[in-house]
């Protein structure tokens, strides 16, 4: 019987060919180096025509805020008249609280034209007090290379992800911008770039999405010896290496998708398979929408000067990612979780804090005084807002704004939130004081109905901090732990956005050089932290069975 070649057949045939002998892969690929160039100080890669942001290639000079004779002084409020007495007098002078109003210890930075003021000798008289930083100008060439005479920019140098050689220093904004990138680049099936939005002057607030995306995996399992300071030293992490494989339903049966022939089976049987196949592929049922795994967000950087945030949050990503497929504990919630991480909220100013004041704390929006510019990000979010522990006053450091989500920053990462719809958990990270809280701040009556599981794994992640380095943190409520503060991030993110663990973590020290962290102190403060998020996100694989995870 003479058999009629029709252009299905044809095709059919050139499908077989290519089972048969496939296209030759070039697997000798050039290995990539994990390095960039940090860009320089004064420069910023941002394109918006309707701000005056520098876009030149000549190095820029900036003038610096300098702070001889300035002291932080550390007041025991013992007692309500003594907390009015200090309260009247930060709103008349505009004194820089480096922590919350409260009855107990308070911490104060006094200019040097202000300390022999009747004002200031009046709390000194009254409140007893101890000189924690005799001289805050002192403390400022510690931060940083680029806050020396001409705030020059980090040494050019390539920077190497795979040691810690890059957290043994703090890094500007472009730095840590290009960061990102690098990552994004050189872990695409790992690392997403995310965009936040843009900030006043027309910044980008950019993060990262870190999720497994259930990449291929070997056919082969292995065993790899990991160590590390947050697991055992003999754990062993075995690579799962079975992968669900990709199937066409047709009328209710499943018919894998040949990429190979198997041993006995010869060209006219799969001849056979692909002829009687091809013409119901038409009847193929869509696939279902994809599931998006729980999320957590991770930020810093809603206050300016807070410079061991962005860097802690960003050490965070790379033990993510380089850890991934590597460590047992980290591959388990990465499969299973996305971390949203962005290293700096505030973007504008902290590039403020780089080029003009080493201890501005606001964003950089205009406000009604004009020589008073800033919102406080973390007194803008829109629940309980303007309640005791913010200011009406634009020129104090603690301004809520004129109203919720007034600021550019906390409207967009509320707005990202709601969006995702899938965030389960939130850590915003501050400093200083070494405290691990929860809600509420904004009204102290009342209780969190989740109160018994947010504490609960408070105390773990803050146990898993101190195994590492030693450092105690405080655990509790805001309320609880330092005292009210209204319009705060986590109140919003647990009342509004629904997101059940909520927290506000402040970092390193307890006072001894408050944001003016040592550089030194980095990368041990950023070992025992990533101790503490992994904690608290596999307490809530473990806890939050409801929610789907795999065990």
């Amino acid at each position: 019987m003479r058999r009629t070649w029709t252009t299905a057949t044809v095709a059919l045939s050139c499908a077989i060919l290519c089972i048969a002998y496939p296209q030759p892969i070039d697997i000798l690929q050039q290995q990539q180096q994990h390095t960039f160039t940090p860009a320089h100080h004064g420069h910023h890669n941002i394109h918006n025509n309707d701000n005056n942001i520098n876009n030149n290639n000549e190095e820029t000079i900036h003038t610096y805020a300098r702070f001889d004779g300035e002291q932080v002084l550390r007041l025991d409020v013992s007692n309500l008249a003594q907390l009015k007495l200090l309260q009247a007098t930060v709103e008349k002078e505009n004194l820089d609280l480096w922590s919350n109003l409260r009855i107990g210890t308070v911490d104060l930075r006094v200019p040097a034209s202000k300390m022999s003021s009747h004002s200031i000798k009046a709390i000194t008289d009254t409140i007893p007090s101890t000189v924690m930083i005799p001289d805050l100008q002192d403390l400022i060439p510690t931060q940083s290379p680029a806050l020396t005479l001409q705030q020059s920019s980090t040494p050019n140098q390539n920077w190497n992800f795979t040691d810690d050689s890059f957290w043994l220093q703090y890094h500007d904004f472009a730095t840590l911008n290009n960061f990102t990138e690098t990552m994004v680049q050189q872990y695409p099936d790992l690392v997403k770039r995310v965009s936040i939005g843009k900030t006043f002057e027309g910044r980008e607030i950019f993060g990262m999405s870190i999720h497994g995306f259930k990449q291929k995996k070997d056919k082969k399992k292995k065993k790899k010896k990991t160590k590390g300071w947050f697991f055992d030293d003999d754990e062993d992490y075995e690579r799962d290496d079975d992968e669900e494989q990709n199937s066409v339903d047709m009328d209710g049966s499943k018919m894998m998708a040949a990429t190979s022939l198997e041993d006995g089976d010869t060209v006219s049987s799969w001849w056979s398979w692909l002829f009687n196949a091809a013409p119901r592929q038409s009847i193929r049922k869509p696939s279902r929408p994809k599931k998006h795994p729980k999320a957590i967000v991770i930020h810093a950087g809603q206050h300016a000067r807070e410079w061991i945030g962005p860097a802690v949050v960003s050490y965070i990503a790379k033990e993510l990612i380089l850890g991934y497929r590597q460590n047992k504990k980290i591959t388990r919630l990465l499969d299973q979780f996305e971390f949203i991480i962005v290293p700096i909220l505030n973007a504008d100013g902290y590039v403020y804090t780089w080029e003009h004041n080493r201890m501005w704390r606001k964003n950089r929006q205009p406000t009604s005084i004009p020589f008073c510019p800033g919102i406080d990000p973390n007194r803008n979010w829109g629940y309980l807002f303007g309640g005791d522990g913010s200011s009406a006053n634009p020129c104090n450091e603690g301004y809520h704004g004129p109203e919720a989500f007034a600021a550019f920053e906390s409207k967009m990462m509320s707005d990202f939130i709601l969006d995702r719809k899938n965030v389960v958990a939130y850590i915003d990270f501050h400093s200083y004081s070494q405290l691990w809280m929860h809600p509420f701040g904004g009204d102290c009556s009342m209780i969190p109905k989740d109160d018994e599981d947010l504490l609960e794994a408070g105390m773990g992640a803050a146990k898993a901090l101190h195994d590492v380095h030693g450092k105690k943190y405080t655990v509790g409520s805001i309320c609880n732990v330092i005292y009210q503060a209204s319009g705060g991030s986590i109140d919003w993110t647990y009342a509004v956005g629904q997101v059940k663990y909520s927290y506000g973590v402040e970092l390193r020290d307890t006072g001894r050089y408050g944001f003016l962290l040592p550089e030194d102190e980095i990368l041990p403060s950023s070992e025992e932290t990533m101790a503490g998020v992994i904690y608290l996100a596999n307490f809530i694989r473990l806890r939050e069975k409801q929610w789907g995870f795999k065990y």
